[in-house]
């Protein structure tokens, strides 16, 4: 009973941020950002554990299978033009995967972390069944990592549109393909709100990130230890 109220309120919540961030549409009432703050407080407030949440709460996370999946509709909608693309979408992503994972390669390195946070931080870009899943392969902790991910795509959703503007980035193409790779899900939908097609190139860098780090992450890791 009490992981179904949890559950609930967990729903609550979103949809009040998610009214809060359509009212002012204002980047820091991101639903990402304002959900987990007011959920931590009421946890918190009420001396409810977080395996106690997690009864009703897990749910959820289960469901981030299926909704990863339901970003394919809009790459068949947009096929034609993803075919015109592949190629630089595929490279892109490519490089964008192998950055990000040196980039936490030489982050663990410099800080001294201990492997098993290393290996929880690699898969930081991808969505995040798919990061967990990753991470449980190579040795790290996935909880750890589904934090790492929310980080990482909270950063990006924050700062990719002040990035376009900055970087001058005026195509439907770049935009799309930045906010895929670098923030998953997050910035999949931050891209839609921008335009139909810089989501469906969003949707679909997101997705080849996540393939591409199936592979890469594991055989860079084992090479570098």
């Amino acid at each position: 009973m009490i992981g179904f109220l949890c559950l609930l309120l967990t729903l609550f919540t979103y949809w009040i941020s998610k009214k809060m961030y359509q009212r002012w549409n204002w980047s820091l009432l991101s639903p990402l950002l304002v959900c987990p703050i007011i959920l931590i407080a009421l946890l918190l407030g009420l001396d409810t554990s977080y395996e106690t949440y997690e009864t009703g709460g897990h749910w959820l996370t289960e469901l981030l299978k299926p909704a990863t999946v339901a970003f394919a509709w809009p790459i068949y909608k947009y096929f034609d033009l993803l075919k015109k693309h592949g190629i630089a979408i595929l490279l892109n992503v490519i490089v964008g995967s192998f950055l990000s994972v040196i980039t936490s390669a030489l982050l663990a390195n410099y800080f001294q972390i201990d492997s098993s946070l290393e290996h929880s931080l690699a898969p930081h870009i991808v969505t995040t069944p798919i990061a967990m899943a990753i991470s449980e392969m190579i040795g790290g902790m996935s909880q750890l990592t589904a934090v790492f991910v929310v980080l990482t795509a909270l950063t990006g959703a924050l700062l990719g549109p002040s990035l376009i503007r900055i970087c001058r980035i005026k195509t439907a193409i770049a935009k799309g393909i930045m906010l895929g790779t670098s923030a998953n899900g997050t910035g999949t939908s931050k891209a839609f709100e921008i335009g139909p097609v810089e989501g469906t190139i969003a949707s679909l860098s997101m997705l080849l990130t996540a393939g591409a780090s199936l592979v890469i992450v594991p055989l860079f890791l084992s090479w570098i230890h």
